[in-house]
C-alpha cells in the first residue's frame, strides 16, 4: 500500500515539472506511463507531435519489462487540468539491447512514427470524474482522483491503455480503465 501511495505522490509532483506539453483549455490533467514488451530491443522514445504541432513528452529510452502496469517510465503531462490530444504521434527508434553501436549506426536507424489515438477511447465521464475531483480540491494539494494514460510498445504498435485512480480506494486505487487489451503476467 505505501509503494502505491508513494508512487501516485511522485507522480503528482512529476506533473509539475511537465506541465504545458498538452492541449490547453479546462480538461483532466494526465499522468504518463510508457513500457515496453519487446524482447531483446530498446525503444528510444523522443515523445512526439500532437495536432496542433506541439510536442508531447516521451519516455526515452524503454528496454522491455516483465510487468507494463508496474515497470516502465511515468511522468506527469498536465497537472494544471488540460485537455486530452486528440491523438499523438510518437517517434522511436529500436536497436537491439545486447549490442554495442557507434554514434553514426544509432543515427541511421529507421525512425518508426505511429498515431495514437486518446480523446475519443477515454469516455466522458471519466473525464468529468477527473475535473470535478481537481476543482474540489484545495490549492497546494494532489486531486484524489487522477486519470494515466498507458502506452506500451509492443510487437503489433503501440497499445494505449487509461486508468481511472484514486488515491482514497487502497488497496486497488484503479476505480476504472479501458483501452486495448494488454496481457499482464
Amino acid at each position: 500500500m505505501r509503494r502505491i501511495v508513494i508512487k501516485s505522490f511522485l507522480a503528482g509532483v512529476i506533473g509539475m515539472l511537465g506541465a504545458g506539453c498538452v492541449e490547453g483549455g479546462e480538461g483532466p490533467g494526465m499522468v504518463l506511463h510508457f513500457a515496453s514488451l519487446k524482447e531483446g530491443v530498446v525503444v528510444a522514445c523522443r515523445g512526439g507531435s500532437l495536432p496542433s504541432g506541439k510536442r508531447f513528452p516521451g519516455p526515452g529510452a524503454l528496454g522491455r519489462t516483465k510487468d507494463w502496469l508496474t515497470g516502465g517510465a511515468t511522468e506527469g503531462a498536465t497537472p494544471d487540468g488540460r485537455q486530452l490530444p486528440e491523438w499523438v504521434e510518437f517517434e522511436w527508434k529500436e536497436y537491439v539491447s545486447d549490442k554495442d553501436y557507434v554514434l553514426e549506426e544509432l543515427k541511421a536507424l529507421p525512425v518508426h512514427v505511429e498515431r495514437v489515438t486518446i480523446r475519443e477511447r477515454v469516455p466522458q465521464d471519466v473525464i468529468d470524474e477527473v475535473i470535478r475531483s481537481r476543482r474540489a480540491t484545495p490549492p497546494g494539494t494532489l486531486p484524489d482522483k487522477s486519470l494515466w494514460l498507458d502506452f506500451v510498445w509492443t510487437d503489433s504498435g503501440i497499445k494505449f491503455h487509461w486508468r481511472l485512480e484514486s488515491i482514497r480506494a487502497a488497496p486497488e486505487y484503479t476505480l476504472r480503465s479501458g483501452g486495448d487489451v494488454i496481457e499482464r503476467p
